[in-house]
């Protein structure tokens, strides 16, 4: 919640009452989200720690080390369509047929260019 701008304290006792947490697995909490907020002020120039979704504008960002900006927009991630003979299920199976239909109409077409030049000459 530290990219909320919820201070520590708030941040385990607004989880704690709302889980019903108590006892050990309430300390728990306490500790580990003491343990995190140490590694972020620690991480001072860290980039991209962690992915979080800014309840106040509504979009993600990402947590980076403390001295630097936290209003890093998280963008999807860019990835490229593969396509092409290799992204298909049968690639093998397509290369051969192409390869076959090469063939054949390599050899219609020295056939057909043998018979119109020997007819014309």
């Amino acid at each position: 919640m530290y990219g909320n701008d919820v201070p520590l304290e708030m941040d385990y006792d607004f989880y704690i009452a709302f889980s019903g947490l108590t006892g050990a697995a309430a300390r728990f909490v306490i500790e580990q989200t003491e343990q995190w907020y140490s590694q972020w002020h620690r991480s001072i120039i860290r980039r991209n720690i962690a992915e979080y979704y800014n309840m106040l504008f509504k979009n993600h960002y990402w947590l980076n080390g403390s001295l630097l900006n936290q209003q890093e927009l998280a963008l999807p991630e860019v990835t490229s369509m593969e396509f092409g003979i290799d992204a298909t299920t049968h690639p093998l199976k397509i290369r051969r047929r192409l390869e076959e239909m090469r063939t054949k109409e390599g050899a219609n077409n020295y056939s057909t260019c043998f018979q119109t030049h020997h007819a014309v000459g």
